[in-house]
């Protein structure tokens, strides 16, 4: 996929995206996962106890479509959801054993692909580049 135009820069970043997302995929697919599962299992094993609805908010999806997720990856022993003493109307997240080891394969992939994108950027131009990336972030 390219683009004609080297001054389309969104569609640049898009692009981007895309090929990152398919590294990405390609990884977590023989994991048995995709990158929607990946994050939740992620965003649990880095907040213990968290609730739905920040897992939720972080991944950007309704609450309806985690519950389905969720009840997914607790099916196949990543993950448990308990109910608090202090708080029956929201159940909490964690990580079981089986989770944590697949926690450690999906943060070899992220670090693969954070190691590729380093390598086809020289060193003296990385700091430029992530402040025009906040730039664009921050203002959008």
């Amino acid at each position: 996929m390219e683009t004609n135009d080297p001054n389309n820069i969104s569609e640049h970043l898009r692009l981007a995206e895309v090929a990152q997302e398919k590294f990405v995929h390609d990884k977590l697919q023989q994991l048995g996962l995709n990158i929607q599962q990946a994050r939740l299992i992620k965003y649990i094993a880095d907040h213990p106890g968290t609730i739905q609805k920040d897992v939720a908010t972080y991944l950007n999806r309704q609450t309806a479509t985690m519950t389905n997720m969720l009840k997914g990856m607790e099916k196949k022993g990543y993950l448990n959801r308990k109910i608090p003493a202090d708080n029956e109307r929201q159940k909490q997240i964690f990580i079981e054993p089986k989770g944590e080891k697949l926690v450690e394969s999906i943060n070899e992939v992220f670090t693969s692909l954070e190691q590729e994108v380093k390598q086809l950027i020289p060193q003296d131009e990385r700091v430029s580049f992530v402040k025009n990336l906040h730039r664009i972030i921050n203002s959008l």
